[in-house]
């Protein structure tokens, strides 16, 4: 909150305060002149529902001007009985005795939750009143607060004059308050151990949400046209998970509120059409580092179109799970942004967190990695055995699909290491003049006839374009051996794969892990499908690069 709206709001809780000095408990002496005097009720009215049926059976209440809901004492916070009614069937109310001076009108019907506030009415003595209105849905309320207030601080919300008294919280960076008449009024929230904060002014919209404060936006655009020297895509890409990465020149960092607000994403064509919203989640938020990174799956890539980020701190953060979805053969996505207590799962089920023993985060190529010495190793929670139960797991044959693609970093080359394996089905391996390693296991099947033998299959990359201590991108995918795509960084491996025997001895118990070798690791993928050269190349230029790049709309 800026010093001068905290000082506009100190001077407001003065003069409520001086105000609330002089209220005095509801008595008979507000009332106003007796029906029996008239012959007929002083205040009444048909009350109506917003779909337009009668609010039958509402409460409706008259609430003197000076009334106060935190009295001091409890019996001054209740009203008289003759100020309190119930609407018929028909949504008709009636009062014989109403309050002198200005008074309120307060309904709720119970069971729609709508509900009705009309403040500043008055009657003549003698004179009867009639008033008639709709109900409405209630309205919510945030402001924006200052770091004064704690996250999940507590507190109270009153308008003086009426009933409305509010439980209220902190909830990322503002207070809420729900269930609210629309109308205009003005707010006294009492916060623990803070000094009451008045806001004036609140406009409540029937069914909608009102942030009261600074509020912060952006849009941001960017262009999917390919690098610099990609000509065209090779295949049509769809459901592609693009890192987006955010500085200092598309956002402000030291703004709290980046945290706390939402950000959305659509694709908008050539001629202006705009896609549905799509899955985005953010995975790395660096405030002194000034950088983030979210992933965006953008549902068919063509690259006339753009990217549009949106972001409103005065919405609740939401993040999609499905940005790395099942039915694109997600098993397993470790990021390693978020920690390594456990390693978060990304996939869209996240079932195999990572378990770590001795790995430490360190500087990735999009967000954070890990850093492992030679016994290091996280493993790969219940990937063991196939469960039934999920739609994924990490069992994989040669005769399927299989694909992986991540970062590697080894300190040294001169010797052979496991960047990560589940034993006896499939590893990735550096050895020596051959460079990384492939190798998937199958086992004979005794219910076909033409399967005799139990072998293990292997690919090697050759040793050009690694080189220690600089980060290479290794992806493979499979297609029961009839298909086979193998980069390493944008080149394509070739090459007969080699063929061995081996006993089918397996053990069914073992999990997947990485570790086994001394370097970093980031970007982690395992599936269960198979990703074409266009598909694994794209990959490749977007995590390597800052493409697509974002640009303030």
């Amino acid at each position: 909150m800026r010093n001068g709206q905290w000082i506009a709001h100190c001077r407001l809780w003065c003069a409520l305060a001086c105000a609330a000095a002089l209220l005095s408990a509801c008595s008979n002496d507000d009332v106003a002149g007796n029906s029996a005097e008239t012959g007929s009720p002083e205040l009444a009215g048909i009350l109506m529902l917003d779909d337009g049926k009668p609010a039958a059976y509402a409460k409706v209440q008259c609430v003197p001007g000076n009334y106060n809901i935190i009295a001091a004492s409890e019996a001054e916070q209740v009203l008289p009985s003759a100020f309190e009614t119930e609407t018929d069937e028909n949504g008709n109310y009636e009062f014989d005795s109403i309050p002198s001076g200005n008074f309120s009108l307060e309904a709720f019907h119970q069971e729609s939750g709508q509900m009705l506030l009309l403040q500043n009415l008055s009657a003549e003595e003698d004179e009867p009143l009639a008033v008639n209105d709709t109900l409405q849905g209630p309205g919510t309320v945030k402001f924006l607060v200052s770091d004064e207030f704690r996250e999940n601080q507590g507190g109270e919300a009153i308008v003086i004059g009426t009933t409305i008294r509010r439980r209220v919280s902190v909830q990322n960076g503002k207070i809420v308050v729900d269930s609210l008449p629309a109308d205009t009024f003005d707010l006294l929230i009492y916060m623990d151990n803070l000094f009451p904060v008045g806001f004036e002014d609140i406009a409540v919209q029937p069914n909608k949400t009102t942030v009261w404060g600074d509020s912060v936006t952006y849009t941001l655009k960017a262009p999917l046209a390919l690098p610099e020297g990609i000509d065209s895509l090779g295949t049509v890409v769809s459901d592609f998970p693009l890192a987006i990465r955010l500085t200092e020149n598309e956002i402000v960092f030291d703004s709290a509120e980046v945290v706390n607000g939402r950000w959305e994403a659509v694709r908008v064509s050539q001629d202006g059409n705009r896609s549905k919203k799509l899955p985005i989640t953010q995975t790395y938020f660096d405030a002194s580092a000034k950088e983030a990174v979210f992933w965006v799956s953008v549902d068919s890539l063509n690259v006339s179109d753009s990217l549009e980020l949106h972001f409103d701190n005065t919405m609740d953060p939401a993040y999609a799970k499905d940005v790395f979805p099942t039915n694109r053969s997600y098993s397993l996505v470790w990021h390693f942004d978020s920690g390594l207590a456990p390693v978060d799962d990304g996939a869209e089920k996240g079932y195999f967190e990572g378990l770590p023993t001795g790995a430490v985060a360190a500087d990735g190529v999009v967000g954070r990695g890990v850093e492992l010495d030679e016994g290091d190793v996280i493993v790969a929670e219940n990937s063991a055995i196939a469960d039934t139960s999920h739609k994924v797991n990490l069992v994989f044959d040669v005769k399927g699909y299989f694909c992986f693609s991540t970062w590697v970093e080894l300190d040294a080359l001169d010797k052979e290491q496991t960047i990560f394996e589940k034993p006896k089905e499939y590893a990735l391996l550096y050895v020596p003049e051959k460079g990384f390693v492939v190798e998937i296991y199958h086992v004979t099947d005794p219910a076909d006839s033409a399967d005799t033998a139990s072998y293990k299959v292997s690919w090697t990359s050759g040793a050009d374009g690694i080189k220690a201590g600089e980060w290479t991108y290794v992806a493979f995918s499979s297609r029961a051996q009839e298909q086979i795509v193998f980069y390493v960084n944008d080149a394509k491996v070739s090459g007969s794969p080699e063929k061995t025997d081996w006993d089918g001895s397996r053990d069914s118990l073992t999990d997947f892990q990485v570790g086994g070798f001394t370097g970093k690791l980031d970007e982690l993928m395992v599936g269960g499908c198979f990703r074409d050269d266009t598909w694994t190349r794209l990959t490749y230029l977007n995590q390597s690069m800052n493409w697509p790049a974002l640009q303030p709309r």
